[in-house]
């Protein structure tokens, strides 16, 4: 939009530094040919601009998170939904995830670039945190014990040291 209106602006003002520098009426052919000009150079640029971000869109990564669990126990429930959403979809750690272990969490392809997600955990002992404002990305994940969260975030995004 913005590009569109500087093409508005470029026009009326060759339109106007035209007609003022010839009398009027001679060059408003040539200043319409001018204005013509940077109209059709910003359209070109407008389209260029939109293709190359349509074309960076779709080579897009899918969202892929390698979850770690670093909390000392077993996981119990893992959920990976979208924010505000009342379905949590399937437990991703229905047969456990032992403390030490990590799975990889891909959404689908057609899954919301622009939402924030929620990354659920429960833990034997039965306690739940989540962290709700995940976005779309490619990211190492370490779940942190209760004890460990005492911080901001009940997880790290860094996978654990070897």
């Amino acid at each position: 939009m913005k590009l569109k209106n500087v093409a508005v602006v470029a026009a009326a003002l060759a339109l106007a530094v035209g007609m003022t520098a010839c009398g009027g009426s001679a060059s408003s052919t040539t200043a319409s040919s001018a204005a013509s000009s940077v109209a059709s150079s910003a359209a070109a640029s407008s389209e260029a601009a939109s293709s190359e971000a349509a074309s960076s869109e779709a080579e897009v990564e899918p969202a892929e998170y390698t979850v770690y669990n670093t909390t000392g126990e077993n996981v119990t429930d893992l959920y990976l939904y979208v924010a505000g959403s009342e379905d949590k979809g399937e437990n991703l750690a229905a047969d456990g995830l032992a403390d030490g272990d990590s799975v990889v969490l891909t959404l689908p392809e057609d899954a919301d670039k622009s939402a924030e997600y929620v990354l659920e955990f429960t833990t034997e002992s039965g306690d739940t945190q989540s962290f709700d404002t995940l976005s779309y990305e490619v990211a190492p994940i370490s779940l942190l014990s209760v004890d460990a969260a005492a911080g901001a975030t009940p997880i790290s995004f860094t996978a654990p040291e070897q």
